[in-house]
């Protein structure tokens, strides 16, 4: 048997939870997928930050931008799984890879873990990433906006709109995030608390470690670091500016992870725009979900070093709090880059 990450396994029972049948999908990790730049309307109330800090929530935004879908499902559907879509969302520096893994894919890959099992996955670049339109990095592209571009595509995929899906209309929806991808999530299901069935956080926290390397300064133009892959962007979308760089930000101790995972990601590594890190602690993202009723599974870890605030990553207990009448479940052992570490996985 090939080795399944244990998140993988966390993620999947989660999932089946929404399930009436237990009926699985077999070994086969043939996948059909579909890749567009799908164009998405969305009006959103963004920050202030003319004075390099968010300061009033008054900027309304109205765009419409491509973001890069890749809708992927087994080729024979299984009756019982089939309308249930995993909306999967990276984090930030990241892209489609995180959860479409070329690197060892048959450890890492957990869209190809899911298909395994009779789930369809919605995977995306997020705008400002990818192969999705970059713009504005800093009026346009802050979490607000993050949020109400991934409320639309949301309801994109229960009004059978997801291209590749061939006008399903999913019943159930489990929300995957990362990291940013997560205090995005957060702020949806505050807001639209009937919008997924199933919330799964990894990477996330609501303290987060304001004395962490992982500020601005961790920054760098994206088109410094990178001017083959980057040069095109402007100086406010950034990167980190190399592996050592990556490792102490977002990785545990060296031996709690693989080093080749590490050169991969340095080698892919995406950007985060100075918008959203000015913005992705604010208060709209980082609250409470009272009237959330779905499942909720938090993922973090004792070696994260940016939503870790205390040893052994504590704080992680408290995260039901802000879920009260949603079930919690607590999984840990992992930096922050939770999908990619070898202390994951089993056989």
């Amino acid at each position: 048997m090939n080795a399944l990450s244990r998140l993988n396994v966390a993620i999947f029972v989660v999932t089946s939870l929404l399930q009436a049948s237990s009926a699985t999908s077999g070994g086969n990790t043939d996948i059909s997928c579909t890749e567009t730049l799908t164009p998405i309307t969305t009006t959103a109330t963004n920050y202030d930050v003319s004075t390099g800090v968010a300061t009033t929530l008054d900027q309304e935004v109205t765009g419409r931008f491509g973001v890069q879908l890749r809708f992927c499902e087994p080729p024979i559907l299984n009756a019982t799984r089939s309308h249930t879509l995993q909306v999967l969302v990276h984090g930030a520096i990241w892209n489609t890879l995180y959860w479409d893994t070329t690197f060892q894919p048959e450890t890492y890959n957990y869209v190809h873990f899911a298909a395994a099992r009779g789930f369809p996955t919605l995977n995306m670049a997020r705008l400002g990433y990818g192969n999705s339109e970059h713009p504005d990095p800093l009026t346009v592209v802050q979490t607000p906006y993050d949020t109400a571009v991934l409320e639309s595509i949301i309801r994109l995929a229960r009004d059978g709109g997801v291209p590749g899906a061939k006008s399903r209309q999913f019943d159930k929806i489990v929300f995957v995030g990362h990291s940013l991808g997560s205090i995005i999530l957060n702020g949806l299901i505050a807001g639209h608390p009937t919008l997924v069935d199933a919330a799964v956080f990894t990477g996330y926290a609501h303290e987060i470690n304001t004395n962490d390397t992982v500020l601005l300064d961790a920054f760098e133009p994206a088109r410094d670091v990178d001017p083959a892959r980057f040069g095109f962007l402007p100086p406010e979308y950034v990167t980190v500016p190399n592996a050592s760089a990556l490792a102490a930000d977002f990785w545990g101790p060296v031996g709690t992870y693989d080093s080749a995972a590490l050169a991969f990601e340095d080698a892919h590594k995406d950007t985060i725009t100075r918008g959203e890190i000015l913005t992705d602690a604010s208060p709209i993202q980082i609250t409470t979900a009272p009237d959330f009723r779905g499942d909720v599974l938090t993922v973090n870890g004792e070696f994260d070093g940016v939503f870790c605030t205390e040893p052994k990553c504590a704080n992680t207990a408290r995260e039901g709090e802000f879920y009260p009448v949603a079930k919690s479940v607590e999984y840990d052992k992992h930096s922050h880059e939770v999908q990619s570490e070898e202390d994951q996985c089993w056989d």
